[in-house]
């Protein structure tokens, strides 16, 4: 089980539901859309797949960069804040470029 401070509060990390996790990637996107359209938007050019994969290979790398060169208690929270940016970079090139639904044999 991993436990750690975050903001002057115990997390059980483990303990995060899928729910929440599904309401955090929700409000990244939502935060993405304002921010890279604002009000407007209609006529937004795209990005395309590669673009897209290079945005989440940079911010992961910085997420890496993080965790080797901090203590744990602030590396731990800028990689969390990474991979909810990454997991929204990622529903957005899906949103754009289509998805393929995993079916388990």
């Amino acid at each position: 089980m991993s436990i750690v401070w975050r903001s002057k509060v115990w997390i059980d990390y483990m303990k995060t539901t899928r729910e929440q996790v599904y309401q955090a990637i929700d409000s990244e996107r939502a935060y993405q859309e304002q921010r890279w359209h604002g009000d407007d938007q209609e006529g937004q050019a795209g990005h395309s797949l590669e673009a897209w994969l290079v945005y989440i290979k940079d911010y992961t790398e910085e997420a890496l960069h993080t965790l080797s060169r901090e203590s744990y208690k602030t590396a731990n929270d800028k990689a969390i804040d990474s991979l909810r940016k990454i997991a929204g970079l990622a529903v957005a090139a899906m949103e754009e470029h289509g998805t393929i639904t995993r079916w388990n044999k």
